[in-house]
C-alpha cells in the first residue's frame, strides 16, 4: 500500500512542474506537491503510517488505512506563510517564509512543536540528515527577502538550533540529500553539489549546468536523482553521489 501511495505522490510531484500546472513567475506555485522521499518543495509527505499536509497556516495529519483510505485525525495551527514540509526520523521540519519549525512525532497523530529557527525572510525549503538541517533562502520572489543562500543548522539540541554556516548562491529553490552529498537546485545557476561529510565545513564540489533547476528527489534504491527543471525533468545516475551522470530528460 505504501508503495502505491509513494508512486501516486511522485507522479503528482512530476505533474506539478512549471508549464504543466499552475506555476508562479518564481518557478513554482505555492501548492506544488512532492513526496516524503526527498523533495524539499513538498506540501505533504508520509512518515510511518501517516500522511502530513500543510496549508498556509496549519499542519493536518491523516492516518493511512490498509484499504487505502485516509482518516483525518488532527489539525495543528502553525502560523502564517507555511510553505514546505520534510520528514526525518521522528521529526517534521517545516519551512515558512520567516522560519524553520521543528515538530516531534512522539505521538504521530498529534505532532508537537519542538523548536523554531528564525532567519532572513524568504521562501525556505528544508531537508535534514542526522543532526543537521539544510535550508535555502531566495530573493526576488513573492516571499520578499534579499538573500540567496544555503544555511546549515546543527539541530542535535532542538532547544537551541545553531546556524553553522552560510553559502552564497545564485537563486536557490529545492534541495535533496543522499548519504554525505547535498544537492541544491540553484535555479539558472545549475545543480550545486556539496560534500557535507563535515557539515560545518561543507564544500562545493561541482555543478551541473544546462537547465534551470527547481527541485530534486534522490532515490536510493535506484541510485537516481530526479530533478525538476524548467519545462520538464532530468534524471542523473548517482551511483557515485558526488558525480551525477546524466541519464535522460523529459520535456
Amino acid at each position: 500500500m505504501k508503495k502505491i501511495i509513494y508512486t501516486i505522490l511522485t507522479l503528482m510531484s512530476l505533474a506539478s512542474l512549471c508549464g504543466i500546472t499552475s506555476c508562479s513567475k518564481d518557478g513554482y506555485s505555492e501548492m506544488s506537491p512532492s513526496t516524503g522521499t526527498g523533495g524539499s518543495l513538498a506540501r505533504f509527505t508520509i512518515a510511518g503510517n501517516y500522511l502530513y499536509a500543510v496549508d498556509q497556516n496549519a499542519l493536518k495529519t491523516y492516518r493511512m488505512n490498509t484499504d487505502g483510505s485516509l482518516n483525518h485525525v488532527s489539525t495543528v495551527v502553525l502560523g502564517a506563510d507555511i510553505e514546505t514540509i520534510y520528514p526525518y526520523k521522528d521529526k517534521l521540519f517545516i519551512g515558512s517564509r520567516e522560519a524553520m519549525y521543528i515538530y516531534k512525532l512522539n505521538n504521530p497523530e498529534l505532532p508537537e512543536f519542538e523548536q523554531m529557527a528564525s532567519h532572513v525572510r524568504a521562501c525556505d525549503p528544508v531537508v535534514a540528515k542526522d543532526n543537521y538541517a539544510y535550508v535555502t533562502v531566495r530573493s526576488g520572489n513573492t516571499c520578499g527577502g534579499t538573500v540567496n543562500a544555503l544555511y546549515i543548522y546543527q539541530v542535535d539540541n532542538l532547544n537551541y538550533p545553531q546556524l553553522l554556516n552560510t553559502y552564497s548562491l545564485h537563486g536557490p529553490y529545492g534541495l535533496g540529500i543522499k548519504d554525505n552529498t547535498l544537492y541544491v537546485c540553484d535555479g539558472a545557476g545549475g545543480l550545486r553539489i556539496f560534500d557535507v561529510s563535515n557539515p560545518s565545513g561543507a564544500t562545493l564540489t561541482g555543478t551541473r549546468a544546462g537547465y534551470t533547476f527547481y527541485d530534486c528527489i534522490p532515490y536510493d534504491y535506484d541510485n537516481v536523482l530526479i530533478c525538476m527543471v524548467d519545462g520538464g525533468m532530468v534524471i542523473y545516475d548517482i551511483s557515485n553521489p558526488q558525480d551525477p551522470v546524466f541519464q535522460s530528460q523529459t520535456f
